[in-house]
């Protein structure tokens, strides 16, 4: 079974360069450079949204993916699902993690080392003991916990009450931060606890996940409500308003990531399968982008550090040119290390992946 959702790609790629982009504004303000000043008057948006935005996604392909296969076998193989994550998200990250013991001499604690081995390296984030010479890493723990329970609810659950199933998680997970933070203030009284669910909650957006495993769910089912997010209406206004918010900086004091959440969620929906409202086409560069966006991703934290190291701060007198070669210099290196990654380590990894656990999407889904 393949299935290509064309304009997840440039969706994909957006999310990548707004990470890199704050990214170097923000490793640049803790080391001191001079960059800040440049951009004192400009903000880029929000690099934690963008993670949001990957976050629902994944959640909409892969349990489209999931339903699709349940309808069409009967089953889900939970080996071939598991063979799929392992071989596509294992690699590369296992190989950030080694590279960056390489180039960079840091102090890690056994603890860290276990959960970043792991598949916990959101728990050492929230600890403040994640990974620092590449602390992006904690997404991809929260992706691959999401996929280790996720298909077994699939399994279980019958298929006209998934879409129930599935609102109720996401609202009781939704609700579950503000539950612990209100149970610690009237016994425990914990600063430290209360910290960590901070933390932990404003990261591992399992419920961003399950919301847009709603609409998967919706769009595999051909579930009449996709008849509301269809109307033009509703649709423009969702993909037109998500980025006048997001790119203007708009926060909302409670619920923030919620609200976003469901924005992405029509938004990816509209993208990806509303053939009415003809957003579903890749250009060029935003469909080669959004394919080596999990290389982006994983390497760029990296390839900043290091551009930092050899990149002098007084370079053109640290000003605007300094701030133009900066950002350059990384996205020009970030792209191609990742093009060659993709070419080349991962696309062995992704040739075992189609002879030995399949391939349930094609293109736009890079599931």
């Amino acid at each position: 079974m393949k299935k290509y959702f064309g304009g997840l790609d440039t969706l994909r790629a957006i999310a990548a360069i707004v990470v890199v982009l704050n990214h170097i504004v923000l490793i640049s303000e803790e080391q001191g450079r001079p960059l800040i000043n440049t951009l004192s008057n400009f903000k880029f948006p929000d690099a934690h949204l963008a993670v949001v935005l990957f976050f629902v996604l994944s959640g909409f392909l892969i349990t489209y993916l999931l339903i699709k296969e349940k309808e069409s076998n009967g089953k889900i193989s939970l080996k071939k699902f598991y063979l799929r994550r392992i071989l596509r998200i294992w690699p590369l990250y296992y190989l950030i993690i080694f590279a960056s013991l390489l180039f960079f001499e840091e102090d890690y604690s056994v603890t860290t080392l276990l959960l970043c081995l792991g598949i916990f390296p959101n728990i050492a984030h929230a600890l403040e003991i994640g990974w620092t010479s590449s602390p992006q890493i904690w997404s991809i723990g929260v992706e691959e916990q999401f996929y280790l329970f996720w298909p077994l609810l699939v399994i279980l659950i019958p298929s006209r009450k998934i879409i129930f199933y599935l609102c109720l998680f996401f609202v009781i997970y939704t609700i579950l931060p503000h539950f612990i933070r209100y149970i610690n203030g009237i016994t425990l009284e914990s600063g430290s606890l209360d910290i960590f669910t901070d933390r932990f909650f404003y990261q591992s957006k399992f419920n961003s996940m399950s919301l847009g495993a709603i609409f998967g769910a919706m769009y595999a089912m051909g579930d009449k409500m996709l008849k509301i997010f269809y109307r033009k209406e509703i649709a423009y206004s969702a993909v037109i308003l998500t980025f006048i918010l997001w790119f203007s900086g708009f926060v909302m004091s409670q619920f923030n990531d919620v609200i976003y959440s469901i924005l992405f969620a029509i938004m990816i929906l509209n993208v990806a399968t509303n053939e009415k409202l003809k957003l579903n086409n890749d250009t060029k560069i935003f469909g080669f982008l959004g394919r080596i966006s999990y290389g982006i991703y994983m390497y760029h934290w990296m390839i900043i550090l290091l551009v930092l190291k050899v990149l002098p701060g007084d370079l053109f007198g640290g000003g605007i040119l300094y701030t133009v070669s900066l950002f350059a210099t990384v996205l020009i290196l970030t792209i191609l290390i990742s093009y060659i990654s993709f070419i080349s380590f991962e696309a062995f990894f992704l040739r075992l992946k189609a002879r030995h656990a399949g391939s349930a999407m094609h293109s736009g889904s890079q599931v």
